[in-house]
């Protein structure tokens, strides 16, 4: 019985390893794929160039978010069905002071404030760094282009849910404290955002912060529905932004 259980512990781990390596690769191929599509030279999809890149990428970066997630599922059947779901936001979160999360709270009253919160942080980072203190043009991009700026946001959410959250969940549940899982994801998903927006150190520190927080709200509802929506709000602000100042 002991040999059998070993055995059973080291190839979870051996998967769930794999599994990591195949998230890696695959951030690794969103942050360059940008470039590899404008080298490319790939028939015109809409006459704007931002928004014809990223129909492209956002295309591309939800296949790959699919690989993975059936690749999760092959290896992590039971897992996969555990956390595939909106989950419970009534259940209470494992607390957190220094961040005002108590035991008493749920994850409804947590997500609630984490989204106002964290999506008012990237705002101001974004009029200060982006729009450079000038809204004028926001109003406009929203009028313009709001269809896109809602459908890229939720699928780049989903996406980057898909691949730096939900995988490393779902694998590592059961091989190595939650603790240590949702710190994982918090580097897959910061670490690249040192190419992104917001970028350098600071873009790095808040996405690390959000990828640990939703990490942890799969965890504990055991869903989704925070992880994608608190980033889908992040995504909508941003891309908000960048059709501002087309």
């Amino acid at each position: 019985m002991t040999t059998i259980s070993a055995n059973t512990q080291t190839n979870h781990r051996a998967r769930s390893l794999f599994l990591l390596v195949v998230a890696a690769a695959s951030i690794g191929l969103l942050v360059v794929l940008r470039p590899l599509i404008q080298a490319a030279a790939l028939p015109e999809l809409h006459p704007v160039l931002r928004v014809d890149l990223d129909i492209k990428y956002q295309v591309l970066a939800l296949a790959l978010a699919l690989v993975n997630l059936l690749i999760t599922y092959v290896l992590f059947p039971t897992n996969f069905r555990r956390f595939a779901r909106m989950g419970n936001s009534q259940v209470h979160p494992v607390p957190v002071k220094a961040l005002g999360i108590n035991a008493k709270d749920t994850w409804r009253g947590v997500g609630i404030n984490f989204a106002i919160v964290i999506t008012l942080v990237t705002s101001v980072f974004l009029y200060l760094n982006v729009l450079k203190g000038d809204l004028s043009a926001v109003g406009s991009a929203v009028i313009d282009f709001a269809p896109f700026i809602l459908i890229f946001a939720a699928l780049n959410a989903f996406t980057e849910e898909a691949i730096t959250r939900f995988t490393v969940v779902v694998g590592f549940e059961g091989v190595v404290p939650r603790s240590a899982v949702a710190l994982i994801s918090a580097l897959l998903f910061g670490l690249p955002h040192y190419f992104g927006t917001p970028g350098g150190v600071v873009g790095v520190l808040m996405a690390g912060f959000i990828g640990w927080l939703l990490a942890k709200s799969i965890q504990e509802t055991e869903g989704v529905w925070w992880s994608w929506f608190i980033h889908f709000l992040q995504d909508v602000v941003i891309f908000m932004a960048f059709f501002a100042v087309l």
